[in-house]
This record gives C-alpha cells, sequence and structure tokens, in this order.
C-alpha cells in the first residue's frame, strides 16, 4: 500500500487524487508505525503520527479547498498558474487567500517530508516504531512528496525558510543523540534542506540537482536501515555499534562508507550530490544559504565520523557485553546481503561513471516540469 499510494502519487494531476494518494500509504503507516504490542514506545508513536498527521490532512485540505474555490478547479497545473502570477492578477480572484492557500498546502507537505519546522514528528515516531516501518517513513514516502512540491513551485519562499531551519535543525539536533534512528531522523531532516532548496531555486538545473540528491539519499538510507535491521541491535543505541569492525568486519566497512558518503566525503558519491545542488545556488547567487550549507554539512560531519570512530576504536562495555552475550546470534538472510550490496554498489563505484544516473535523472527532471 505505502509504494503503491507513492506510485499514485507520482502520476497523480489534480488535487483529489493527490490528497488519496497522500492518505493511502499514510493510513497503512499509523497501523506499521504502532504494530509492535506489549510496546508503549510503539503504540505512542503510532498516536504521535496519527494525530500531527490529521492535523497535516486538515491543513492540505483546507488549503486545497482555498485553492480550488479561487479557479474553480481541482487541476494542479491551473492553480499552479494562480500561484506564480499572483490571483487578482491571473484570474480576478482575492490576491490575499491565494498565498494563503498555497501556505497551507505547502506546510502540510513539508509535514509529510518531514522537514523543519514541521518536523517535530520524526525523532520520536522513527525511535518508536519497528525499524522496518521507520525505514519506510524515511524513505518511501519523500519521493512522491518531491514531486509534488516540484509541480507547486515556491510559494512566498515558504521553501527557503524550509530549507534554511532543515539545515541547522538537522546539523545541530542530531549532535547529542544517543539511539540511531533519532539520529537518521534527524540526518534525513538536514537532507531534506538541501532537496528543498533545489526546488526553491526553481530552475531545470536546480530540480535535476536535487532530484538526483533524492535518489542517492535514498539509495544511501536503503544501504544504512538494512544494515541496522541485520545488526538488531536489542535498544538501538548508537554504542551498540561498538566493536563491529571484529564482530563483522564486512557490514562495518559497508556501513562506514555509506556514513561517509552522506556525510558528503569526497570521492564518494554522497560528495558530488551536496556539490550539484551548491553549485545550483551559487549560480543563483544563493550566497549566504550556500554558506551555510557548508557551515551545517561540516558541523552534520562530526555525528557520522563519530559513528565510524565507535565502529572501528571503541571497544565493547561489560554491559553491551552481556546483553551480546544474551543476545541469540542472528544471519544475514540473503535479501538484505543482496539490498546491502545493491545499495552499497552505486555509493562507491557511481563517482566514476555518473552518466547514467545525471541521464536519469535529466529525463525524470523533463517529466516534471
Amino acid at each position: 500500500m505505502v509504494a503503491l499510494g507513492s506510485i499514485l502519487l507520482v502520476s497523480a494531476s489534480n488535487w483529489l487524487s493527490v490528497y488519496l494518494a497522500i492518505e493511502l500509504p499514510t493510513l497503512s503507516l499509523f497501523i506499521l508505525a504502532a504494530k509492535k504490542r506489549g510496546s508503549g514506545h510503539s503504540a505512542e508513536s503510532g498516536l504521535k503520527y496519527f494525530v500531527l498527521g490529521a492535523l497535516s490532512s486538515g491543513l492540505f485540505l483546507f488549503g486545497c479547498a482555498i485553492l480550488c474555490g479561487l479557479t474553480g478547479g481541482t487541476s494542479i497545473p491551473c492553480i499552479d498558474l494562480v500561484l506564480n502570477q499572483g490571483g487578482s492578477q491571473a484570474l480576478n480572484v482575492s490576491g490575499v487567500m491565494t498565498p494563503i492557500g498555497g501556505l497551507l498546502v505547502t506546510g502540510a507537505l513539508l509535514f509529510k517530508l518531514s522537514a523543519a519546522p514541521f518536523h517535530m514528528w520524526a525523532p520520536d515516531v522513527y525511535d518508536g516504531a519497528p525499524t522496518s516501518t521507520t525505514a519506510l517513513l524515511a524513505i518511501v514516502p519523500k519521493v512522491g512528496i518531491f514531486s509534488i512540491l516540484v509541480s507547486i513551485g515556491p510559494v512566498a519562499n515558504v521553501l527557503l525558510v524550509g530549507t534554511i531551519f532543515s539545515m541547522i535543525i538537522g546539523a545541530l539536533g542530531a549532535l547529542n543523540q544517543t539511539k540511531i534512528k533519532r539520529l537518521l531522523a534527524y540526518s534525513g531532516i538536514a537532507h531534506m534542506g538541501f532537496v528543498l532548496w533545489g526546488i526553491e531555486m526553481g530552475s531545470f538545473e536546480s530540480v535535476q540537482a536535487s532530484l538526483v540528491y533524492m535518489i542517492l539519499y535514498v539509495i544511501m538510507s536503503i544501504c544504512t536501515f538494512t544494515i541496522v535491521l541485520a545488526l538488531g541491535g536489542v535498544k538501538n543505541l548508537i554504542v551498540e555499534f561498538s566493536g563491529l569492525s571484529r564482530r563483522e568486519p564486512v557490514l562495518a566497512i559497508a556501513l562506514a562508507l555509506t556514513l561517509l558518503s552522506i556525510a558528503g566525503v569526497p570521492p564518494l558519491i554522497g560528495f558530488f550530490s551536496k556539490w550539484w545542488v551548491l553549485l545550483s545556488g551559487i549560480t543563483y547567487e544563493y550566497y549566504l544559504v550556500s554558506i551555510l550549507a557548508v557551515v551545517c554539512s561540516v558541523v552534520a560531519g562530526v555525528y557520522y565520523v563519530r559513528l565510524v570512530k565507535i565502529i572501528y576504536f571503541q571497544a565493547d562495555s561489560y554491559f553491551l557485553m552481556g546483553l551480546k552475550t544474551l543476545k541469540k546470534e542472528r544471519r544475514i538472510n540473503f535479501r538484505r546481503s543482496l539490498l546491502i550490496g545493491g545499495s552499497l554498489f552505486p555509493i562507491g563505484f557511481m563517482i566514476l561513471s555518473p552518466n547514467l544516473l545525471l541521464q536519469l535523472a535529466f529525463w525524470a527532471t523533463v517529466g516534471l516540469f
């Protein structure tokens, strides 16, 4: 249901189908977030996601009602014309209500994207939900929301505000985290800042750069969450990764390469995804935002490098050694091995020949425009 909703969302052409395509995976994720029986954290995450998700859905419907009432139709291109040209000048409607409707719709979509300042649900829901559900939340819905935001375009600099807040909160919020899923939640918030920045600039090249960034974010997230699932931590604490290089040297190398790529360390492909977005920002004279993006990337690199240091250079504590002794050994099945290998290959080797990725992103961007 989650994958079907995202596919329908990408192909949606009017606001009614957009709403139905958004709610189809959301209702499934409500249930999946709270499916762990006997767990108070899982029930709390499902309830938080349900309440805040219902609020964002209400804001989305209210914004759609305003825009559809002003334009007399539900087509996305028609409403996009009003938002970009100004309500009273385009169709002789209220110039005040049009941006308000656009703000409500964009804010609701930013909530689904877990971008700041609508990010408050993400760390708690990611931490309380089962890890497989967290992976779905972090990856699948964001691709469809990206396509809708590109169709709407920037509205009253909301995306620029979301870009700045997401970069800052994502970089600073993860510094004091002790659980891996909360850290990945803040990491996702920071990455959504880069994605929103490309959409805010609005040019073909910047949207293509954001799409490349989104594709690589999905690949790196798949690899990271698959490794976390394969390791099966007791409490999902960051310190549980200590000594991983001695217990599982292959997984340790895979996780370290993925984390360094997410941090944007050259020559891994994550560096070039940031570089392409930054290049568009410099081209269109977003100098202050470019400086902020570089500073936030450096700050965020601290907790990624800290994780690599824990994997390779931190010995197990007596408490963790006791937990690992009591825990039953888990063998990595073929499907997870295939996912880790398939996602690690582009992270390490796509830098040698990125032409296929750029060509696919070009075709996809042409379809979005």
